[in-house]
Order: structure tokens, then sequence, then C-alpha cells
């Protein structure tokens, strides 16, 4: 089955319509030849149009004359070798004529990789000519090409055939294995001092939405490649456990890694919480203001990223978007006035103390290879290689423009999801090497003379692939900053060689829908569910991923009957808010995590944070989530190192009671039990005055 395009003059990627009905194909040439012995050539034959001079002075009378001198065998013999003779020049006229048409030129880019289950569209189908006719594709639009190097070919026809000819042209596509989601659930702890082996891992990695496959015992690794055998269990706290997932499907998914946080219990105690132990640097929790072109109320900014009010969130992190500005390539300038609404709220954020970053969903039309399978040219479709410099330099003028206007980046990223391909917003896809290209030979101008870090890839799903290729390459390395990603369709997980080369690790974009959704209802409230389930979430991406900084999706509810955002449109926190607020109010930019028993018994969740050694003050602040439906009492060891806790003012929330301030607990002898109460979060701080 093949694929049909139309083109036109001069036409572009940009209007260039498409068909899928087969084209007409011209009629071909043929010579009859008459049965007949006693008349080889009938003297009322019509004169072919496209006969050939030759052949046309050449008459049949002529031969009917010659024919009264001789015999009759002669005659027949002469006027057969003439008709030879005028089929050879005829066919000689001919293949001359058509070496004279013109060949239509076919401007087709070599096409990015995809992964194995990717249609083909014109992502891939994008052939380009200046004159009119069809392209056709095979294999055709949709078609979803099997793993490996295949040949995509077009076949170009003319709509005046008698002044061009056919033309063809190939390319290399290259089809990547998919890349498998897996999960690993926080298994059971292990009791402090016990020898470690697989069967002691009570869960086991697994694949989402339904992909088979298993992880061998012999897999299960320590993150610094030792075999689990070789993990010491002589401290309480955490160990990441990683192991390959071997999908069953190999010739379709390729191996992935899994990895878990495996808790070790104290012998004497249910939780332990070491400040000896420091983990990341945290530089916060935050949203987008992505789409919000007014700023925001004073009371708005002032519970999204204030601490002086009681329902404050105390966020300190706003994602912006970067407006596709029409961009001027001759003198490397944009339309800033796009840029100018959004970041009235990035101003405002980061007058409260925010770090501001921003992130490009598509660059302008005119930089891409658009998709014309799309309305707009700026949904879908891909960087033009060939605007890659002028890319970096349009990130670069955004990024000084944006001082002008009082924002100071802290970072700007390469693409929001270039892995993803929606057909009713702006987007843009990327292959990861052709991220890896821009970031090793541009993402430096890209940042040049500036203090903004480059950020990529924030991938749809946070792929392992795709990070792993950019960290893999030099160049781009050494121009990459921040890890970036979203966690739409997977879960935290740990990213090696962002830790190895000491790489931060922010999540951009999520959100989650509602415990209390479905589908037969029109609107639904948030609860201690959703609270419950963020503040799961976060965790594990602070001590499973080591997340420097966590930032949700929209700020604000877009629809408060559909509730995703950290606030409704009346300013007041939803559950969402809560679970997060209960991390972002009272750690800080600048504190550490440190390492504490994450998963001490089933359903509750320990994390710790507080200022970095040697700081002026000796803040400590724990996070603790109770999913049961039952309290908890958790009797909890801590080693203070050299910190002043002496008491931990609990503020708790429950189906009953928001963030609510609790009476102090005391420490004695570097302990403390806590009563978490069912289907609860609790923080507790050491109040220093």
């Amino acid at each position: 089955m093949a694929t049909t395009a139309t083109a036109g003059p001069a036409t572009s990627t940009t209007s260039r319509s498409r068909s899928f009905a087969e084209p007409g194909r011209p009629g071909s040439r043929c010579v009859q030849r008459r049965s007949s012995q006693s008349d080889p050539i009938s003297p009322t034959q019509p004169e072919r149009p496209d006969m050939p001079p030759t052949s046309k002075a050449m008459s049949t009378s002529s031969v009917v004359r010659s024919s009264s001198s001789v015999s009759s065998t002669a005659a027949r013999s002469i006027t057969i070798a003439l008709l030879g003779t005028w089929i050879a020049a005829w066919g000689a006229a001919a293949s001359a004529a058509s070496l004279a048409k013109l060949k239509p030129p076919i401007t087709w880019p070599d096409p990015a990789s995809i992964r194995w289950g990717t249609a083909l569209s014109t992502a891939q189908l994008n052939a380009t000519t200046t004159v009119d006719g069809t392209f056709t594709y095979t294999p055709a639009a949709g078609t979803k090409p099997e793993v490996g190097i295949q040949s995509l070919s077009v076949t170009f026809t003319p709509t005046d055939t008698t002044k061009y000819k056919t033309n063809t042209a190939v390319r290399k596509l290259t089809v990547n294995k998919a890349e498998p989601p897996v999960r690993w659930d926080l298994p059971s702890a292990v009791l402090q001092g016990s020898a470690l082996t697989p069967a002691q891992i009570t869960t086991k990695p697994y694949a989402l939405y339904g992909i088979q496959g298993t992880a061998d015992f012999s897999t299960y690794k320590t993150v610094d490649g030792k075999p689990l055998s070789a993990a010491t269990t002589k401290v309480a706290g955490t160990a990441i456990i990683q192991a390959t997932f071997v999908p069953t499907d190999s010739a379709h998914y390729r191996t992935s890694i899994a990895s878990t946080v495996l808790t070790i219990v104290p012998s004497a105690a249910t939780a332990d919480i070491d400040f000896r132990d420091a983990k990341q640097k945290i530089q916060g929790f935050g949203g987008s203001a992505a789409w919000y072109y007014s700023r925001m109320s004073d009371d708005r900014l002032n519970v999204l990223f204030g601490t002086s009010r009681p329902d404050s969130l105390g966020l300190n992190i706003i994602r912006m978007r970067i407006a596709p500005a029409n961009w001027n390539a001759a003198t490397q300038t944009a339309d800033t006035a796009q840029w100018f609404p959004e970041l009235e709220n990035a101003a405002a954020a980061q007058a409260r103390g925010a770090l501001v970053f921003a992130t490009p969903w598509t660059p302008p039309a005119s930089m891409k290879i658009v998709n014309t399978d799309r309305s707009n040219p700026l949904h879908s479709g891909r960087l033009n290689p060939a605007m890659y410099a002028d890319y970096a330099n349009y990130l670069n003028a955004y990024i000084r423009y944006a001082a002008t206007r009082q924002v100071n980046l802290h970072a700007i990223s390469l693409q929001n999801e270039p892995d993803w391909d929606p057909t009713d917003y702006e987007s843009c896809l990327w292959a990861p090497e052709e991220m890896k290209a821009w970031a090793g030979n541009h993402g430096a101008q890209a940042v040049a003379g500036t203090a903004a870090k480059l950020m990529a890839p924030e991938s749809f799903y946070f792929s392992q692939a795709t990070t792993n290729t950019l960290l893999a390459d030099t160049n781009a390395a050494a121009n990459i900053s921040i890890v970036g990603g979203h966690l739409y369709g997977t879960a935290p997980s740990y990213s090696g060689p962002a830790a190895k080369q000491g790489k931060e690790v922010w999540m951009t974009e999520h959100f989650l829908d509602s415990v209390n959704k479905a589908d037969n209802k029109a609107s639904w409230a948030t609860s201690i569910d959703d609270a419950i389930a963020i503040a799961k979430e976060i965790h594990d991406g602070m001590t499973l991923s080591q997340y420097n900084a966590y930032v949700h999706w929209w700020l604000v509810n877009s629809n408060d009957a559909t509730p995703t955002g950290l606030i409704g449109t009346n300013d007041v926190p939803t559950y969402f808010g809560i679970g997060l607020k209960h991390f972002s109010y009272f750690i800080r930019p600048g504190y550490v995590r440190y390492d504490a028993t994450a998963l001490p018994q089933k359903g509750v969740r320990v994390s710790a944070y507080g200022t970095p050694a040697g700081a002026a003050d000796d803040k400590a602040v724990v996070v603790l989530v109770n999913e049961n439906a039952f309290d908890v009492t958790l009797n909890t060891s801590i080693h203070p190192a050299g910190r002043a806790i002496t008491a931990l003012t609990p503020y708790r929330t429950t189906q009953s009671a928001t963030f609510q301030r609790q009476s102090a607990i005391a420490v004695n002898d570097r302990a403390f039990t806590v009563l978490l109460p069912a289907k609860s979060i609790t923080t507790l701080v050491n109040e220093v005055p």
C-alpha cells in the first residue's frame, strides 16, 4: 500500500497537501503490428503526432511504387526493411524526447529514528519539490515499520508529463526497539545486620501496560555495580538496588534497568534517621504557569509562593512556557512582544524568592520541518537541522530578553516532551540522536554569556534511553547541567549516568488524576487519598530517583469541577497542593536530603531533610506518610550529627484536619515515638528559635 501526496509549484512543507488516492498512471507507448501480409502498412493509417521527422518523410506510397518493378517477395522484403527502419528511428526519437524531459528535484531530509510501534506520518514522509505532481510513498503513512534499518521510497509523478519525467528517492529509517516502562515497588524492609539475598527482596521488577518479561536474580546489583551479596546491612537506612528487566518480546523491546529502594531497619527500633549521611541538595518545589497570560493577583501569588499565610504552600520554583516568537533569521532577532505576557508571573514569583526556568513547547514554525498532517505548523514536526544554530540563538535571545523584564532564569530547557506527539497543541519531536547533536554542538551557545543552565531532555516518560544517549556523549553531557523529565505513564526511577556525572535531576511536570474521578461523573472533589498519592510520589522521587526538584503541572485548576492543580480558582489549596505543602513549606532551597528508613513498614514512608552541615541554623525536617487505614505508632532512632534536636513539632493532615500544628514531641536519648493516624501525612520540624 502506498501513500500519495500532491505537490505544486514552489511547494514547501507548510503548504503541501496530501491525498491517499492512487495516482493516475500515464499510458505506455506501443507499436501495433498488422497481421495481414498483403497489406503490411495501410495507406490510410493516420500519422502519429509524436512520429519523428524521418518517419514522417517516408510515405507508404513510395513503398507501393517501388513494388511495381520488383517481384512480390522482394517488395515485401523491402517493405519490411523500411518498416524496421521506421520503427527504429521512431524509437530512437522517442527515447531522445524522453531523455530531454526534466527530472523534478526532490528535497527529502533524512528522517530521524523512531521507536517500534510508531506509525509513519509526515514526520518522516515529507518530501517536497518545485513542480505540480503527486508523491507516492512506500511504505504508506500509517504503517508501523519493523525494528531495524528500513527503506522508505517516494516516487514523484509530475502533472506535466510532456515536460517532466517521474523521479524517485530513497531514504533509510532507523527503527529502534521500544523502551518498556518498568517499575519496582518498594520491597519490605530487612533487618539491620542480616545477610542480604535476592530471596529477601519481596517485590520484583515488572513492566506496565501488559508488557511481559522477567528480571533474573543474577542481575540484582547495588548502584555501584556490586552483586547483592556484597551489599552491607550493617547500617540502618536505605540502599538502592537495580536489576535488568528482559522483555519476553525481545525483538521489539529493549532491556531496561529497574530500580528500587531497600529499607534496612535498626534492630532496636522501627525506623531510623541519620543526619550524618547526606544525599542530594534540594532546589525546591513548584508548578507551571504555562499559558498564564495575565499576572496573578498578589493574594494568589502569596498563597503559592509565600509562607506567611495559613494556606500558603511555600513553593519556590515556577516553570514558564517560551511562546513561539517570530524569528528573523537575517538579523537573528525575535519578536519579543510574544514573550512579554507570560513573564509577568515569573517576575512576580522571583520577587518572592522563586527560581524560574523556561521550556519551549515548539520552536518557531520557520525553523521546523512541518508535519502537514496537522492543521497548525506549531503542532508536531521537527526542528530543521539547518536551523540548529538559529535555535540556540533563539533560546539565548529569550534568556536575555527575560533579564530585561527582571527575570533571571535559573535554567532553560531544550524541549518539552520531545517524545510525545499530540494532535491539538504545540509540540516538536526530537529523536535522541538529534538532541545529542544539538546539545553537543549548539547547547553552549544557547546559554552563552548568561548564568542560565541548560536542561534536557524533559521526556514525557523520563526515558532512560534518551537520558543515557545524551550523557554518553562527551560534548552533549558537558553542556547539560540538569536532567529534566516527566512522569506520565511511568514511576520514579534512579538514573545511574546522571548520578555518576553529578547532574541534577528535576521532575519538571506531572499531575495525578483524583482517586474520585470517574467516567460517569462530571465533577468531583479532591480528598486525603489524593494528598497521600502525591506525597508518595514525591517521597519515591526524592529517595529513589534522588530528585533535586519536584515541579507539578499547572499551579491553578484549569477547571474546578475536574481539579488537577495545586489550588482552585478561589485560591484555596486542593489536596494535591496540601500533599505537596508537607514538603515545600519547610524544606527550603539549599536544604539536603539525609538518609532514613524509607519504608520501615508496609504503607509507611519516611524521608528526612535539613540544612547542610555547617549551616548557621540546625533545621531538621522529617516527612512521614501513612497510607494504611489504621493508626501506626513509629518508634524512631535519630542521629542528629551535632544538631540541637530536643523536640519535633508535628504538622498533620488527615481527612478532618489540614496541616494542623500539634504539640511538640520530645526527643530523648536520640529517639522519639510518633503516632501516625490512619491515612495521614505528618511533617516534623525542630522549630529553632
